[in-house]
């Protein structure tokens, strides 16, 4: 998910897809992409195709070009509710609970890969998408995610919405 790009803070989160090969049906795809995002405003977009076409590396590509930083997350069957809002580290012996890849990415503006989301409970994809649709999340901790300019990038393989 993408927010207002506050500039860059994390030069290492801007990633470089090496190698990048252009074929043509990508660049054609990038070009398309960054014109819907700069031109209409557009800022959901939803990558669908088998595994292995270059769906994560057309959006590396686009946040090389564009210089946004990128986080990510990968769901799958037993992703719980709170998966995509936190996520546990152990520090010192401790389980201590940071933001997710989609809290950073919304908080600091920059944009989320959502991988292998058709692998995700229902319940889930409810969430992500209401976060799309309305533009904003309650968090488990009370603050309350909100944004007018999101972009979402799925890519994973299929995703209804």
């Amino acid at each position: 998910i993408m927010t207002r790009q506050m500039g860059i803070q994390r030069p290492e989160m801007v990633p470089n897809p090496h190698p990048f090969y252009d074929i043509p049906i990508h660049v054609n795809m990038i070009q398309t992409l960054l014109c819907e995002w700069e031109q209409s405003g557009e800022r959901s977009f939803l990558l669908l195709g088998n595994q292995g076409v270059g769906k994560n590396k057309i959006v590396d590509r686009i946040c090389q070009l564009a210089n946004f930083e990128r986080e990510y997350i990968q769901l799958h069957r037993d992703s719980s509710i709170s998966s995509p809002t936190v996520c546990p580290t152990l520090e010192n012996g401790k389980i201590v609970w940071n933001d997710s890849p989609l809290v950073r990415a919304a908080t600091r503006g920059c944009v989320l890969v959502i991988d292998e989301a058709d692998k995700a409970p229902t319940h889930i994809l409810t969430v992500l998408k209401s976060l799309v649709a309305d533009g904003q999340l309650l968090l488990s901790d009370g603050r309350r995610l909100t944004s007018s300019r999101f972009l979402t990038t799925n890519a994973g393989s299929s995703v209804n919405s």
